[in-house]
């Protein structure tokens, strides 16, 4: 009978063991969805606006009539569109590098005329550099925003790179007027813009950044030669 009744005492305690171990692992899942079901941890955005000289806008520049930013003789006999994301790394690299020869070779030139046209997909903040780019432009200093926030694009999309306090201090390195600035972030106008160039870009297939059109030629993931042969074709065509 004794021996009976210590293998019952036997078997609460594994019980209990099994229990508690069960109960830590469930409190552990709870805490890990509570975080966003990640172990990584959140990605800090940059502290410092990194500064940027003013970009070279001896070329001609100005906005197409249906309110887009360009660089390039307004009658240019080629016509390329952009499509970007600001939060996008390869549209920086392009920005920063290859759209350095495009220009040289032949928006100098007056061969191409070059189109930004916003195409934010990868997030919120996509969204709000494209509203904050729009709005420089309002107040004519679109290609300055355009280079500080491809500047200033975060390691990881939608983690503060492009924050609202962010945009702001953004808008007060180049010199934007601050209260107009945020007025026209806030302005439905504005987003109505942005919005208006998504479906633009939905509505010729651009599924990624950056894309180039060129007549009705869609390049994705284009090249810098695969982008010259197309602008070379078109000219010699004449579209």
């Amino acid at each position: 009978m004794a021996q009976k009744r210590r293998r019952q005492s036997g078997i609460s305690w594994e019980l209990i063991g099994i229990v508690a171990v069960l109960g830590v692992f469930v409190v552990g899942i709870l805490f890990w969805v509570a975080q966003g079901g990640s172990s990584s941890a959140a990605v800090a955005p940059p502290e410092e606006i990194a500064l940027q000289p003013a970009p070279d806008i001896t070329l001609e520049h100005g906005m197409t009539e249906d309110g887009r930013p360009y660089v390039g003789k307004a009658d240019a006999p080629v016509t390329v569109m952009e499509f970007a994301d600001f939060q996008c790394p390869h549209c920086r690299d392009f920005s920063q590098i290859d759209a350095k020869a495009i220009k040289t070779d032949y928006v100098a030139k007056g061969i191409v005329k070059l189109v930004w046209v916003n195409f934010p997909f990868l997030g919120d903040e996509s969204i709000q550099a494209a509203r904050a780019a729009t709005c420089a432009g309002e107040q004519g200093k679109f290609w300055e925003m355009h280079d500080w926030l491809f500047a200033n694009q975060a390691a990881a999309s939608n983690s503060g790179g492009f924050a609202r306090a962010r945009l702001e201090e953004m808008a007060t390195g180049i010199g934007l007027d601050a209260e107009a600035f945020g007025a026209c972030l806030d302005d439905s106008a504005t987003a109505e813009r942005v919005k208006a160039d998504r479906q633009f870009g939905d509505e010729n297939g651009v599924d990624s950044t950056p894309s180039f059109m060129i007549g009705d030629t869609m390049l994705k993931g284009a090249t810098v030669q695969s982008l010259r042969d197309a602008i070379d074709a078109a000219a010699q065509s004449g579209s």
